[in-house]
């Protein structure tokens, strides 16, 4: 068996963002889904490319047999990453996995924020992708002021909005707040979209782009939790850079 049971993730997480992504992009931007898999690991992903989102990728990932924080465990992987066009448009994150391990219970992890493509900070959009969120908070009883538990700058190589959510919790706490989260990120990004459309980028601000987007792929494979638990469990590189890694590099 290739596919963990666990609910969470969602199993319509995919569905939701397909459905997003085609507002956005436009139905036809999306190419045909991937279904790939092994004895030990099974996951479905699938990527847009339009004029508005450059490239915007899924994965739903199941690892029944794996590394987990360096102990054999399992984990249920949903991640979405999403790359405009212009350089000056924040980039898209949001994930959410369940994992449990041979030495610990099942628990949650949380990542949902925007990232600034050529390293400048957009307050406006900060202010409006954490406005989504904290009623959210509040309505579940939680704490938003203390909802980032990584250090300070180093979040997405350094460029992530830290207006998001990173957050930790256990399994019988994340239903429904796991879906409520996740419908107000997805608003609030098309939010940031609407007011950063107008915006106008010159070259520099392309080379700028060129340049993070190099340091966010040593982020992505070296730091990004989902990812580097993937690799170590048996899963191609290549299938993770097809879906989540920035759409063009240039060093």
């Amino acid at each position: 068996m290739n596919k963990t049971d666990f609910a969470l993730p969602h199993d319509h997480y995919p569905d939701v963002v397909r459905e997003y992504y085609a507002g956005i992009n436009g139905a036809d931007a999306a190419l045909p889904p991937r279904e790939t898999e092994s004895d030990t690991w099974h996951c479905r992903s699938q990527v847009s490319r339009g004029a508005v989102l450059e490239k915007a990728g899924y994965s739903m990932l199941h690892i029944t047999e794996g590394r987990i924080y360096n102990s054999p465990g399992r984990i249920k992987f949903f991640e979405t990453l999403a790359y405009p066009a212009n350089p000056r448009v924040p980039g898209f994150v949001f994930l959410a996995n369940l994992n449990e391990t041979d030495k610990a219970a099942r628990s949650i992890v949380l990542y949902t924020d925007i990232f600034f493509q050529d390293g400048q900070p957009n307050e406006a959009a900060r202010e409006v992708f954490a406005g989504h969120l904290e009623p959210v908070y509040a309505r579940h009883g939680r704490d938003f002021a203390k909802r980032y538990k990584g250090e300070a700058g180093r979040i997405l190589a350094g460029i992530g909005g830290e207006s998001g959510i990173m957050d930790f919790m256990q399994e019988g706490d994340a239903d429904p707040f796991l879906d409520d989260i996740m419908q107000a990120a997805l608003g609030a990004y098309r939010d940031v979209l609407e007011s950063a459309s107008g915006l106008e980028a010159t070259d520099e601000h392309y080379a700028a782009m060129f340049r993070h987007r190099a340091r966010l792929v040593e982020w992505l494979t070296m730091e990004d939790i989902g990812i580097r638990f993937a690799i170590e469990s048996g899963v191609p590189l290549a299938l993770i850079e097809s879906y989540g890694y920035p759409p063009v590099v240039r060093y």
